[in-house]
């Protein structure tokens, strides 16, 4: 027989026995079971009565034959005076038929003294039976309490209405809500139809009856419409019909409703705003893309005249320098030109790539050559220490080009004279890595979050010293992303230089494209994961949106099945994050179809473990539970998304 795991829990127990060696050999099976055991020994009658009277015990322990009197004797007084406490006789002559009786009259249970081995699972028995007890009656207690206060918290809350409908949808329970909200007394809707709630134009009984079809079927219907009040004030309501099934399937529902007529407008209104600030936004681009047309056509001529000038004009030799000066600002007035458009190609999405195998060590050197005259003029020394194995990257070389050019240019804009930059490469874990160092103003701490804005410079008085629209680090990070990219600025603070650092996958260790590719990402996203959320509670969806797009997702939200099924098809996503209970199926169903090309994590209010395994067959490669604090989904995206898959 299995020895009996150690109790260690302090034992109180009361032992009727008049022999001596019998007390000694239970004594040490109790102290090996249960350590702590605090053992008192009675041989009278009348004792065993006080001490129950006067003490709680966590065990009786009793010989069936007695001087004087029985152990049956002794488990009368334990019905009448400590029902609950456990009783079991412990005895050599107790035969079977007698002890079947005394278990009738109540006796938890009975050991042979010739069997005490048995005595530890027996114990262990009985007051896990009490604990079980206990445990059921303090259940029902907070019950009853809960009861209570739910009575009266459903009663006492101002801002949702709590309605109970039968199985007919008539009213059965209104609260003090339900009446602030609607404006109708609790007296003149009970037994009514909750149709009544429900404007003319939304077919009240047919509107009311498909809400609770589908609640039947789902368990819950999402209530965001139009109701009306009693004196014909429309207003928003946001809420759910959760049926209330009973045994026979047939309980009613409860619909809460809070009036969020309020909110709505005013997120219809900013809704609007933000259309009305798109089509602007486009306009200004349209703008801008007009308007560098119109800029740069007139410069070409003007390119053109100085060209010739410069080789058959006699000029005297106080304006020589003339020539040269007009040709630098057109070329400056086009790059700025240039920026404007690329910065509104790189918005839109609209910037294609040439990708190619280049030499960043090779492009890097044509750059430098391209500012050697700017760090002739102000003396600035440039340090070339091209340490990468490997400088070969996929991309396009003119715009790689670009970036290098307003990085090195920056640098030499805003080193002071006989100031230093050194530019430095690398290839660490198949990433190519640039560094460019500088001497120069240095950027302030609350100036580097804004440093890649367009139109954003460090303060005003760099733009004013230095000039320029601060379109250069912007475009920059623009093209960085379309190549799966980045580029990082850090700074020691103003006069300490500052660093910019660009990095990207050499061409040796980019990813092996897909046999069946899927279709390619919209170009604007440039390196964001783009996540498909499949949420149908609305507010859950929007709030778990803005939270992901906060940590750089592009988020695409659907609330069924089949949206969801079909959104993959015909879009490229990095990862889904989906629920598991769906208005027309399962989100499991979601994961199965989808696990196989891309990692799909499930995010619900199904916890336990079978529903885990669940996620796991069907091919999860997390599951998390609801509500899940929203750095934890980050987290997790972020190890599947590199491959980690974590056990669902």
């Amino acid at each position: 027989m299995t020895e009996a795991r150690e109790d260690t829990r302090p034992l109180r127990t009361l032992l009727v026995e008049d022999s001596r060696l019998d007390v000694e050999l239970l004594r040490v099976q109790l102290e090996r079971a249960y350590p702590n055991v605090r053992l008192d020994v009675l041989r009278e009658e009348a004792a065993f009565v006080d001490a129950l009277r006067g003490e709680r015990w966590d065990l009786i322990l009793s010989d069936y034959e007695l001087p004087g009197f029985t152990g049956a004797d002794l488990l009368e007084h334990r019905n009448r005076i400590a029902p609950q406490t456990p009783f079991i006789f412990v005895s050599g002559v107790i035969g079977e038929d007698n002890a079947v009786e005394l278990l009738k009259r109540g006796a938890t249970d009975y050991v042979s003294k010739s069997r005490l081995a048995r005595l530890a699972p027996v114990l262990q028995r009985a007051l896990r039976e009490v604990d079980d007890r206990r445990g059921r009656e303090l259940a029902e207690r907070q019950l009853r309490h809960a009861d209570i206060i739910f009575a009266r918290v459903v009663d006492g809350l101002r801002d949702y209405a709590v309605i109970l409908l039968d199985d007919a949808g008539c009213i059965q329970f209104w609260n003090q809500a339900a009446r602030s909200i609607f404006g109708y007394e609790a007296g003149e809707v009970l037994g009514r139809s909750a149709a009544l709630l429900f404007p003319p134009e939304a077919q009240p009984e047919a509107a009311l009856g498909a809400e609770m079809d589908q609640a039947r079927t789902s368990g819950k219907a999402s209530d965001n419409r139009w109701l009306i009040a009693r004196d014909g004030r429309r207003l928003w309501a946001e809420g759910v019909l959760t049926a209330l099934d009973n045994e026979d399937g047939r309980g009613g529902f409860c619909k809460l409703v809070h009036d969020a007529t309020e909110r709505y407008l005013a997120a219809e209104a900013l809704r609007a705003a933000k259309e009305e600030a798109d089509r602007a936004n486009q306009s200004k681009d349209r703008f801008l893309a007009v308007l560098s047309h119109e800029l740069r056509t007139p410069l070409a001529p003007i390119t053109t005249a100085v060209h010739v000038l410069e080789k058959v004009a006699q000029v005297d030799m106080r304006h020589r320098e003339l020539l040269p000066m007009i040709r630098r600002n057109v070329a400056l007035e086009a790059r700025l030109i240039d920026d404007l458009l690329d910065l509104t190609a790189i918005s839109a999405g609209k910037v294609h790539l040439q990708r190619e195998r280049v030499d960043m060590h090779q492009l890097t050197q044509a750059v430098v050559a391209m500012v050697q005259e700017t760090l002739k003029d102000k003396e600035i020394r440039l340090d070339l220490q091209l340490e990468a194995a490997n400088p070969w990257v996929d991309a396009d070389q003119a715009r790689m080009q670009q970036v290098l050019w307003n990085i090195i240019r920056n640098a030499s804009k805003f080193t002071p004279r006989g100031g230093r930059i050194v530019v430095r490469t690398r290839d660490v874990d198949g990433r190519f890595t640039l560094d460019c160092t500088d001497t120069g103003i240095g950027i302030s701490p609350e100036a580097l979050p804004r440093i890649f804005r367009p139109f954003e410079q460090a303060d005003a008085e760099v733009s004013k010293r230095y000039g320029g629209l601060g379109l250069g680090l912007a475009i920059a990070q623009g093209l960085m992303a379309q190549h799966g990219g980045q580029i990082v600025a850090s700074s020691d603070g103003r006069g300490n230089g500052s660093t910019f650092s660009i990095g990207m996958h050499c061409a040796g260790s980019l990813p092996q494209p897909d046999a069946a590719p899927r279709p390619e990402s919209a170009p604007v996203d440039g390196g964001r994961k783009r996540v498909l959320l499949v949420e149908d509670n609305e507010d859950a969806a929007v709030a778990l949106a803005m939270c992901l797009e906060e940590y750089g997702y592009v988020v695409h939200h659907v609330a069924t099945c089949a949206d969801a099924l079909r959104t993959a098809r015909s879009q490229a996503f990095d990862a889904v994050l989906t629920d598991l209970g769906l208005p027309d199926g399962s989100g499991i169903d979601v994961g199965r179809a989808l696990a196989k090309d891309l990692p799909v994590v499930a995010l619900s209010g199904y916890g336990r473990e079978q529903d885990r395994q669940r996620s796991a067959e069907a091919g999860f490669a997390a599951h998390l539970v609801k509500p899940a604090d929203p750095a934890e989904v980050h987290a997790t995206l972020t190890d599947v998304l590199s491959g980690h898959a974590i056990g669902a």
